[in-house]
């Protein structure tokens, strides 16, 4: 019957079959050095590159094809090129609820490096949403920034990600996203950060992985994780679903 219709359709004229989006096999890492760094701040520190290496290799353990921006080539114009064909994202930087010029309101998202200490360009939400178009949702996104994890982020809606939990054992989306609420220190980041990786590579779901690295000892005042998406899902990319079970 379907073959027969079909038939028919392709007589009379063209046939629109909806195109799906490409799968996304490659993940984005972005981390701002300068705002981190002297004269910015009164001390030296490799922690940012640290935390972009520590990613890249988790991701790319994953089977991810990794595209980084470390240090003044985070701008604006890279950030959001890199993101926009990405399944994956990490992003260090400073994060809060910025002034959206089209609208005067605000908006979600992080700063960018571009090489200055201060008032550095954003990427907002809707830029994000803008530039990704009829993407898929992102697999992963870890937002590493102050206030990016908060019930009121938009950052999670732009990559497509419902901020809702799938528990252990339920179905849910083929999603996890991972922000902070709040201020987050960077010496409590790194702790946590390293750990949730770790996990991660040796095999654990993004949800195991989240609960094990809050045991590891960080000041709870410096640092407050949340996630959304899928407690069960590990975050494969879609060449490498295959070697694993997992979500």
């Amino acid at each position: 019957m379907f073959g027969a219709l079909l038939a028919a359709a392709t007589i009379a004229g063209s046939i629109a079959v909806p195109l799906l989006p490409p799968p996304q096999t490659s993940a984005a890492v972005l981390a701002n050095v300068t705002a981190f760094n002297r004269p910015c701040v009164g001390f030296t520190s490799t922690t940012p590159q640290r935390l972009a290496a520590t990613a890249s290799a988790a991701l790319r353990a994953l089977g991810w094809e990794v595209a980084s921006a470390v240090g003044p080539s985070f701008d604006s114009a890279t950030a959001l090129r890199l993101i926009a064909p990405s399944g994956a994202i990490y992003v260090h930087s400073h994060g809060d609820h910025y002034v959206d010029p089209a609208t005067g309101g605000r908006s979600s998202g992080f700063r960018v490096d571009d090489a200055v200490c201060a008032n550095a360009p954003t990427v907002i939400a809707p830029q994000i949403v803008a530039q990704r178009g009829a993407a898929t949702p992102l697999v992963l996104a870890v937002v590493s920034t102050c206030h990016n994890g908060e019930r009121n982020s938009k950052l999670p809606a732009a990559f497509g990600i419902a901020m809702r939990k799938a528990a252990p054992g339920a179905s849910g989306p083929r999603s996890f996203y991972l922000g902070y609420v709040g201020i987050s220190w960077i010496r409590a980041a790194a702790r946590f950060e390293r750990a949730f990786w770790r996990e991660l590579r040796g095999g654990s779901s993004a949800g195991g992985a989240f609960e094990r690295a809050l045991l590891t000892g960080f000041d709870p005042n410096d640092l407050v994780p949340q996630w959304w998406g899928s407690y069960d899902l590990y975050p494969l990319a879609p060449s490498a679903r295959g070697v694993s079970s997992h979500g």
